[in-house]
């Protein structure tokens, strides 16, 4: 199922853990429509803009999968509003930048580990975006 031209609802709820642990990362109807909103107002523009694929690294996630990844509990991954991303053939900080000058958003991260670094974004559709941006958010 598509979300948008280039985002699909598979992309947005897959993950390696619900894999390795059977659970069951379904989403109901109003999480798909927060999915669709995040897409055709965050990462389709980006996509459009950036003219090179996005790689979503963790999306929708059911209460179950989201415990088991340590995150938030009131986190808006649980809700479908939100999605950990990187972008391979630019440079994640222009990309975060890009997002806080041109994007609607309602949370933007600029999220690292000892390991690794990512783009937190989320969408209300709403229409409360805070526009919260943090540009060094250690995980």
């Amino acid at each position: 199922m598509n979300l948008s031209q280039n985002f699909t609802l598979q992309e947005l709820i897959y993950s390696d853990t619900a894999n390795a642990y059977k659970i069951n990362n379904t989403p109901s109807e109003p999480v798909i429509n927060n999915l669709k909103s995040l897409c055709e107002n965050v990462l389709q523009p980006l996509r459009n803009a950036l003219g090179c694929p996005i790689v979503i690294t963790s999306g929708f996630r059911c209460a179950v999968l989201n415990k088991k990844v340590g995150g938030q509990p009131n986190s808006q991954h649980l809700m479908g509003q939100a999605a950990d991303l990187v972008v391979p053939q630019k440079n994640l900080k222009d990309v975060f930048n890009y997002i806080k000058s041109h994007l609607n958003y309602d949370q933007l991260l600029y999220e690292y580990s000892k390991t690794d670094k990512w783009i937190h974004g989320s969408f209300r559709n709403d229409g409360h975006n805070r526009k919260q941006a943090i540009d060094n958010y250690k995980v």
